[in-house]
């Protein structure tokens, strides 16, 4: 890879993001007409294309931040990709180790600390949707099999079929603390990411912990007043 290859792929992916952004917004709010109208169907169907947008959204924002311009070296790069072709959180996390090699000025414990803490994100929130992605496009869309495809993964099946669009937003919302984190570390390891890395943790906690109450059954109940209210504003307006 050459310095202009990088380039072009940074501009690819940053147009990849933003189309996978619109995606998003586009299933969620296809799902949400289903959830309103009582289309319990539609909307499982709508949550699993769902999912799929999401992993592909974190692998799109991946790439382009390990391609940032001025980051990495393209010897790293080359590195991360490499740990990418065993699966994605080996990657993640080789590009991180290598991004905080670059971080000075703190006290001793900051980096093994904050690469401890980055690890946990990275495992609970990449590794899970990384595998249901796959089961998900090789066609296991309702019952998953093993790695051979040799038998029925009953653990897996079960995640599967319990994934739900609370889970995804929770997931997504992480997934962008990590991120900013990351692409702090990359694009300014001395400055931002020193001024800004512990506002994306309260920001990340805080916003986990509002999710944690949030549910289904919730946002259905939710959606179908919020539908009433405007079947009743616009039959007084008719009258």
């Amino acid at each position: 890879m050459l310095e202009t290859d990088r380039t072009d792929v940074f501009a690819a992916q940053t147009k990849n993001v933003r189309a996978l952004e619109q995606a998003w917004k586009h299933i969620n709010k296809s799902l949400n007409a289903a959830y309103s109208g009582g289309d319990t169907s539609s909307a499982e169907i709508q949550t699993k294309i769902l999912a799929q947008v999401y992993c592909a959204f974190a692998e799109a924002v991946f790439s382009k931040v390990i391609h940032t311009p001025d980051g990495l070296t393209l010897d790293e790069i080359s590195q991360v990709k490499s740990q990418g072709k065993r699966n994605i959180v080996m990657a993640w996390k080789k590009c991180v180790e290598l991004s905080l090699k670059k971080v000075q000025g703190k006290s001793s414990g900051h980096v093994p600390n904050t690469q401890k803490k980055i690890f946990a994100l990275i495992d609970e929130y990449i590794f899970d949707p990384s595998l249901l992605r796959n089961k998900i496009a090789h066609g296991q869309w309702c019952v998953a099999l093993n790695s051979d495809n040799t038998k029925v993964n009953e653990s897996f099946t079960a995640k599967i079929n319990s994934v739900n669009v609370v889970d995804l937003y929770r997931y997504k919302a992480a997934f962008q603390s990590l991120f900013r984190i990351v692409e702090d570390i990359i694009e300014s390891p001395n400055k931002a990411h020193h001024r800004d890395y512990w506002i994306h943790i309260t920001e990340f906690e805080t916003t986990q912990h509002e999710m944690a109450s949030w549910s289904v059954e919730k946002k259905v109940k939710a959606l179908k007043e919020k539908r009433a209210r405007a079947k009743n504003y616009k039959s007084i307006i008719s009258t």
